[in-house]
């Protein structure tokens, strides 16, 4: 047996001395304590898991909010993973060998022990090593946000199948490549392709490197220089300061346009003369140098329907008229759309009326060959006769044609799609629309037999689901568009043009911007409307009486800090008032005349300025309350009187520190309580009670809660109502 070990102790001796920096009892030490070595590699395996799970959350909680992991995170991750699942598992999985005896049972394994051992003692140290670092990873950030995404122009692949914007199309093209030429105009009537042909233009120019940067700003017929301003910002990946001033912003965008060497701008849909300098868009001011280097350091497209505000207004050196398609390139859009049906002998002759009828406009074709998708020769006829007979319309200055085929498009739709889409022609033109309000607003006429939506629908998810299925259904047919959020939708300026006008059939107004508010006003009350929409108007005075016996829904969006006053007497002889949206007014008080509106349902009064809405409480009937962004101290007792609310928005009000006690509590039929960045001062308030988080209990029917945790026990406590 001693010859045996001897034997064992002398090989290890003899691979020591193969590498004299290790002294021979560091060596031994290896088998004297391997069990101790490869319980230590367990112990760093089993924190470097843990290490790696905390990394994993915030990776986790970064990439949900849309930000990018840095490389050495990802890569830490990696080797751990490999680590923990490769090497120290392999070390730790072969423990057992080392227990095996060798020379017949005669004497332990020393080797093995020997080498097992090396091999834990150096992945610990390597252990150690990822733990230090993940460590560091822990305490600092794991992601940044993303770079702005380059804009999105389009494919190329269907645009080019018509001649006639092929021609256009590589006029723009040479025309972008003349030193000569800065301000470009492309010109025609609305939903003839302009903001297409641009865009596509943009793609070309960029893939052929004729310049370094493309960024595009569509602009409304009231152009607002703040937005204008934002838009471009994001393209050249730059942000503003919210409470930078105009004419700062522009000078901060005019000197990073000016850094690009080759920058082509698109204003898309401009209806008024822009002062390009107030946006901060350099055009005739590089200098001399500059010029010799690059004369074409910042070149400029506009859009628009106006020949004399490009030639004139806007110094267009360069024009180009987009004019609508020829019958042969109609009928291409149109069969493209509605299939093989249209080469059948009883449909060929009606689709070629049908594409005459719609005079070539791109987005009417569209339009109606949407709504004739999959239908019958009867529908065809039947909307063939409805383009003939149709009072047409001009509608600023296109063809009369135009007007019928949209119209036609609207006639197909349900009941409950039309009404969505003519409450959609209520908001302003170039704006978003947002779909929660239009759920708000829906969810208040339910029961009103002219306006009437959603009658058998009784709660805010069936609601909500209706209004998503309504909104779809008129996006696929081409009577809304996308918006650019998720949230958001929006109209296409001709059929905006459309929706108003039907809507004024129906007694729906929408008063645009006029000189003489006061008359148009007038007028407009003493038609009988039923809906009365003001959209970001600056009025400073409102009628002392509306007197509206039929009005059911009436909106106004003021601008921001509008100092509007209201009579007291305001809302006499509206009674029947069922919808009231009074957004963003400032400093003045609710007219004591709200509290005659019995049969309101639903109020928004986002942004106001309010010392006290005890009034509110008057409202028995009130099923939607919205304060977002409200400047409200306090929510009083008789908000608890409004039994029947289902949603009461309170997001944003962060003024709001006070809620009387019992007040949520009674609202028993609340299905969704929004108090993001809000009232936070649950159970305590100096000198007085609050309102409890306990009050939460009561509420059966709650089904959404966004509110602000600031601490665990209240996470703790939230968590334990919702285990009720």
């Amino acid at each position: 047996m001693a010859e045996v070990c001897l034997a064992i102790f002398s090989s290890i001796v003899s691979e020591g001395t193969k590498t004299l920096s290790e002294p021979i009892i560091g060596r031994m030490s290896y088998v004297l304590k391997c069990q101790s070595y490869i319980d230590g590699l367990k112990e760093r395996v089993e924190e470097l898991g843990q290490r790696r799970k905390r990394v994993k959350i915030l990776v986790d909680q970064a990439t949900e909010q849309g930000y990018e992991i840095f490389a050495d995170v990802t890569e830490w991750l990696g080797k751990v993973e490999q680590f923990t699942q490769g090497y120290a598992k392999h070390i730790i999985n072969d423990e057992d060998e080392v227990r095996k005896p060798c020379f017949k049972g005669l004497s332990p394994n020393l080797m093995s022990r020997y080498k097992l051992s090396k091999r834990a003692v150096e992945d610990a140290k390597y252990a150690e090593h990822l733990l230090a670092t993940g460590s560091l990873l822990i305490v600092s950030n794991v992601s940044h946000p993303p770079p702005p995404k380059m804009r999105e122009f389009g494919d190329m692949k269907d645009y080019n199948i018509f001649n006639s914007r092929k021609k256009i199309f590589q006029d723009v093209i040479e025309a972008l490549k003349d030193d000569k030429l800065n301000i470009i105009g492309v010109c025609g009537m609305g939903g003839v392709g302009k903001t297409t042909l641009v865009k596509q233009i943009a793609k070309q120019v960029m893939e052929d490197n004729v310049f370094d940067k493309v960024v595009m700003a569509e602009i409304t017929k009231n152009p607002d220089a703040q937005k204008i301003q934002g838009e471009l910002a994001s393209d050249l990946g730059m942000n503003f300061d919210s409470n930078d001033l105009i004419y700062h912003r522009a000078k901060q965008l005019c000197q990073r346009l000016k850094k690009e060497k080759r920058v082509l701008i698109i204003l898309d849909n401009i209806w008024t003369k822009l002062e390009l300098d107030k946006i901060g868009i350099p055009y005739g001011d590089v200098d001399e140098k500059d010029k010799n280097d690059d004369p074409r350091r910042c070149t400029i497209i506009l859009t628009s329907r106006s020949r004399d505000l490009l030639c004139i207004d806007m110094n267009s050196q360069k024009m180009f008229w987009i004019d609508a398609l020829s019958e042969e390139e109609a009928l291409q859009l149109f069969e493209k759309i509605v299939g093989e049906s249209t080469k059948a002998s009883d449909f060929r002759p009606l689709a070629e009326e049908i594409v005459g009828k719609c005079g070539g406009l791109p987005v009417a074709l569209s339009t109606v060959a949407n709504a004739l998708k999959n239908k019958s020769p009867a529908i065809w006829k039947d909307a063939l006769n409805k383009l003939t007979s149709s009072n047409l319309r001009e509608i600023h200055g296109m063809d009369a044609d135009v007007y019928s085929p949209i119209k036609l498009s609207y006639d197909f739709l349900d009941d409950e799609a039309k009404s969505l889409f003519l409450l959609c022609g209520l908001h302003r033109e170039g704006r978003p629309i947002h779909v929660h309000y239009l759920l708000r607003y829906v969810m208040g006429l339910r029961y009103d037999k002219g306006l009437g939506l959603f009658r058998n629908v009784y709660t805010l998810e069936a609601a909500r689901n209706r209004v998503d299925a309504l909104i779809d259904s008129l996006k696929a047919s081409c009577l809304l568009l996308d918006g650019d959020a998720e949230d958001e939708a929006k109209l296409h300026d001709v059929i905006h043009v459309v929706a108003a006008s039907i809507a004024e059939e129906k007694l729906m107004f929408s008063i645009p911007n006029v000189v003489d508010f006061e008359r148009e006003m007038e007028e407009t009350i003493q038609k009988g409307p039923i809906a009365i929409s003001l959209p970001y108007r600056d009025i400073q005075e409102l009628p002392e009486r509306l007197e509206c016996p039929q009005l059911k829904l009436f909106l106004l969006f003021a601008k921001y800090d509008s100092t509007l006053q209201i009579s007291d007497h305001f809302f006499e002889g509206t009674e029947e008032l069922k919808v009231l949206d009074f957004t963003g007014i400032r400093f003045s008080p609710l007219p004591s005349s709200l509290g005659r509106l019995i049969n309101l349902q639903t109020l928004c009064l986002d942004g106001w300025r309010l010392e006290d809405i005890a009034i509110v409480g008057q409202l028995k009937k009130l099923e939607i309350l919205s304060l977002r962004g409200a400047e409200i101290k306090q929510l009083p007792l008789q908000i608890g009187q409004l039994t029947r609310l289902q949603l009461l928005d309170l997001s944003n009000c962060s003024s709001l520190v006070v809620i009387a006690p019992n007040v949520i509590s009674k609202l028993s039929r609340l299905e969704e309580l929004y108090m993001g960045d809000s009232f936070s001062q649950w159970d305590k308030v100096e000198g007085g009670s609050n309102a409890s988080l306990a009050e939460l209990k009561g509420l059966s029917k709650l089904t959404t809660l966004e509110i602000d945790v600031r601490d665990a026990e209240m996470l703790r406590r939230i968590w334990s109502l919702g285990n009720r």
